[in-house]
């Protein structure tokens, strides 16, 4: 019994990683000052602190579990071995979520994005912004070495994709994809130009629209803004991204803007989306995500011993 015990606590602690389908993001909270307290003391103006943030994708709340930091990168993504990766500046970097730390991978590449995601097969993928500050063309990128190049021909593909959707002139969008994220073997991006959902073929490089032109929104109406984040979410931890989740940062209520910290499901057939849950007080600036890995060879080994036991029994 006390075998059967042990091969059991193997198997709860190890086939089923605790962080599987979490999503990391970096953010910032905001701490309101009080005008009570005599000005130029401490309390008196609004503070901002920085974090990386945990968020449960089932409730959408987010918990900080780095100390105070700054120079967080807006772009991130997940691996297959739950490494946090980020995209600065040119530069790929590795993110201890617990400490902040960042350990730059590679060389840089001289190349500018906000749109930055990771394929379970740990092919990278960036949308960088050209010389007219347009995200036009997606990227492939090594992760070990930084070493990027376009995927597709046309070095307009994505604005030529709304352009054809949005019955305009080639030529008309200017795009700035500020995120992307993966479901299955396609890449999604919103671009913020038109707040349309942007489809990108991994392979190809090949762009379309999901659902209309400016879709992207709540599907229950709103003034709702600031979608800054996008990530795949393995939800069934079957080791691929099945959902899209992104950020949806402020809530204007006809008075002022609130800062929501939203944390929203994408729809993809027609790219709307729903509010998971909020967070009042924060921004996101990026989110990553890994998939859960498949079990380890020890936990198979104890899954192993346990169907023996029942065999035997």
């Amino acid at each position: 019994m006390r075998l059967i015990l042990t091969i059991l606590g193997l198997v709860a602690a190890l086939a089923v990683p605790a962080k599987g389908g979490m999503i990391y993001a970096s953010g910032q909270l905001l701490i309101p000052g009080d005008p009570a307290i005599p000005p130029g003391q401490p309390g008196h103006d609004d503070t901002r602190e920085n974090y990386v943030y945990e968020i449960n994708p089932i409730t959408g709340v987010a918990t900080p579990v780095s100390p105070v930091t700054t120079g967080l990168p807006a772009a991130l993504a997940g691996t297959t071995d739950q490494r946090l990766l980020g995209f600065s500046n040119g530069q790929i970097s590795q993110i201890d979520p617990f400490t902040a730390t960042q350990t730059p991978i590679g060389a840089n590449n001289g190349l500018s994005a906000t749109g930055f995601e990771v394929l379970p097969d740990n092919r990278g993928f960036l949308t960088p912004f050209d010389g007219n500050f347009d995200t036009q063309q997606l990227f492939e990128m090594d992760i070990n070495t930084g070493a990027a190049s376009p995927v597709s021909a046309s070095p307009t593909e994505i604005g030529d994709a709304i352009d054809v959707a949005a019955g305009n002139p080639l030529g008309t969008a200017a795009p700035f994809i500020i995120s992307l994220g993966a479901v299955g073997s396609s890449l999604y991006g919103v671009d913020l130009d038109t707040e349309s959902l942007i489809a990108l073929d991994p392979n190809t490089g090949a762009a379309s629209v999901v659902g209309a032109v400016g879709a992207v929104g709540s599907a229950g109406g709103g003034a709702y803004f600031g979608f800054s984040s996008l990530t795949g979410v393995d939800e069934n931890s079957d080791g691929s991204f099945d959902a899209l989740f992104g950020a949806v940062n402020f809530f204007d209520d006809g008075i002022d803007v609130q800062r929501l910290g939203g944390v929203a499901r994408y729809d993809l057939t027609d790219g709307t989306w729903s509010l998971v849950g909020t967070n009042p007080g924060v921004i996101f600036f990026g989110f990553g995500s890994s998939p859960v890995p498949e079990p380890s060879s020890l936990a198979l080994l104890a899954m192993g011993g346990l169907a023996l036991l029942r065999r035997k029994r």
